[in-house]
């Protein structure tokens, strides 16, 4: 592993882990009727803790790691990302082009061929595919369902015109349809640097 490895391993793996620890104790803490601003920085403490503690380890492994690790860390990020931006899927594209980067330098560092690492980066885009669909989807159920979806959007964009549901139908489709096409150009387009330009 050289430096961009480290280095990349050690934000996609240093990031996740106080956000998860965060979230738990955040969950925990609410469910609980406990103090909840007390426990989430206790939280985000003891996450920081166990990246002092443990990213050191798991920075050598992280091209060795299972396909449920890397599944848990790609939901994570999903529904960390999904729920920050409070349901605006824009963002969800970002896990796929890790993905893309992960696949990229795994088959080079363990010496796959040109053939192996296509075919496993086709795979992780058709997986990236269905779950940046679902979120959109997730997405789309949210907007219709909120009656003010279509005021926020004339106010946020400084429409002269009210928007209908036939807007968001378009907006929802369209979007959609782009969103998907563009995290697969940036997927692969990582993917590939990854593999070939980056030693």
């Amino acid at each position: 592993m050289g430096k961009f490895d480290n280095v990349f391993a050690g934000m996609v793996l240093g990031f996740i882990i106080p956000v998860v620890s965060f979230c738990g104790f955040w969950w925990s803490s609410f469910a609980l009727g406990l103090d909840v601003k007390c426990w989430s920085i206790t939280g985000i403490i003891v996450g920081i803790l166990i990246d002092v503690m443990f990213l050191g380890k798991l920075v050598p492994k992280f091209y060795c790691l299972s396909k449920l690790t890397l599944l848990a860390l790609y939901a994570a990020y999903s529904v960390g990302i999904f729920g920050f931006f409070m349901g605006v899927p824009v963002f969800n594209m970002i896990p796929g082009v890790l993905a893309g980067t992960y696949i990229g330098r795994k088959m080079k560092i363990t010496g796959q061929s040109q053939d192996v690492f296509k075919e496993e980066m086709r795979k992780t885009a058709r997986f990236s595919f269905v779950v940046l669909l679902i979120v959109c989807f997730c997405s789309a159920y949210i907007s219709l369902l909120d009656p003010f979806t279509g005021a926020n959007l004339r106010g946020m964009l400084n429409l002269s015109f009210e928007v209908t549901k036939t807007h968001i139908w378009f907006v929802i489709i369209l979007g959609g349809a782009g969103l998907l096409l563009l995290q697969h150009v940036l997927l692969m387009t990582a993917g590939r640097m990854a593999y070939e330009n980056i030693s």
